[in-house]
């Protein structure tokens, strides 16, 4: 039996997932991980969620912050520095959720918070506060569960980022459940971040016995970084997002506009404009230009692509999809 401990102190999520995905791969039988790691200013969606019904994704990039996308599934989380996550990667005859939740709640009771697991994977106080989240994933060779702890989050960023559009929308893919939540250090001022780090650390030894620190340098690799191109791609982030229907309307002022869309891996598939417009023939000039295009309309060239379209259409249809591109 061969047990390990990595963690690392990058805070780029694409990176730490890469990471995860990397050890994941490399389990042989017998082995155990525990792999300690943080993201600033992250939202991590699920496997199956639905990227604009989830987050913010254009506040939350706009200002300086990164959409992750993991392999698992549950539910949206927002994750700062504030924030510790864990990982415990095992081949499936070591795989021990009991076992692998007690080293989380020995941790914690070095700091005299007493916890206990509640439903299918939350982590919760004695007066039923949630700290940690967590999600699982296995396929023949290695099993995961992988979860936060909120030692000291900003939770004014939770609202701020996962709050979803107050647009009408109709999507598929798992909703996030909203929780009550809360900050360990709200129980015990002295608790840290790093302090967690080494609690967990010192809970691992006790419930598995002596391990092997991996050191973090051999994550520089090809192998690390073809993984890390993936997740952080558009693609991975939007790409994957279910099959969803929403509307946006506005009024400018030359006219209301009501746009329908039905999205697939975040292309405009089916859209149709409605418009109070003295000119008949923009609606449908505008749908013809934005049919099939990606929802960030990112690959869109306005001059390039709207020949057909008058000066005074082609300003129009600028002022438009600057609209949608911040609808996203």
């Amino acid at each position: 039996m061969n047990n390990y401990f990595v963690q690392t102190y990058t805070w780029n999520p694409w990176r730490n997932l890469a990471v995860e995905k990397y050890l994941a791969d490399k389990i042989e039988p017998g082995d155990v991980v525990l792999y300690l790691w943080q993201n600033d200013h992250t939202v991590v969606i699920g496997r199956n969620q639905n990227a604009i019904r989830e987050c913010k994704a254009q506040l939350l990039e706009e200002e300086g912050g990164f959409l992750a996308r993991r392999t698992t599934g549950g539910g949206a989380v927002y994750h700062d520095l504030g924030n510790l996550n864990f990982t415990f990667l095992a081949s499936p005859e070591r795989y021990d959720l009991e076992k692998q939740l007690k080293v989380i709640q020995a941790a914690c009771r070095k700091f005299g918070i007493e916890t206990q697991f509640s439903g299918r994977n939350d982590i919760i106080t004695e007066d039923g506060f949630k700290f940690s989240g967590n999600a699982f994933s296995k396929n023949s060779h290695c099993n995961i569960q992988h979860g936060t702890l909120m030692v000291d989050v900003d939770v004014t960023q939770l609202g701020r980022y996962l709050t979803p559009s107050k647009e009408k929308m109709k999507a598929k893919g798992v909703k996030s459940v909203q929780s009550r939540v809360c900050n360990l250090k709200t129980l015990n001022p002295d608790i840290t971040t790093d302090a967690l780090r080494s609690a967990l650390k010192e809970s691992f030894v006790e419930a598995y016995g002596d391990f092997s620190e991996l050191n973090p340098a051999i994550f520089e690799n090809a192998e690390v970084q073809e993984i890390y191109n993936l997740y952080s791609s558009w693609d991975w982030k939007f790409g994957k997002s279910p099959e969803c229907e929403t509307s946006y309307s506005r009024r400018f002022d030359w006219g209301e506009v009501e746009i329908w869309l039905r999205l697939k891996n975040m292309h405009m598939e089916e859209i149709k404009i409605y418009s109070d417009m003295l000119d008949v023939e923009f609606p449908a000039k505008l749908e013809k230009l934005l049919q099939g295009k990606r929802y960030d309309m990112a690959d869109l060239n306005l001059d390039d692509e709207t020949a057909e379209f008058t000066s005074e259409q082609r300003e129009k249809a600028k002022q438009v999809c600057e609209w949608l591109t911040h609808c996203f």
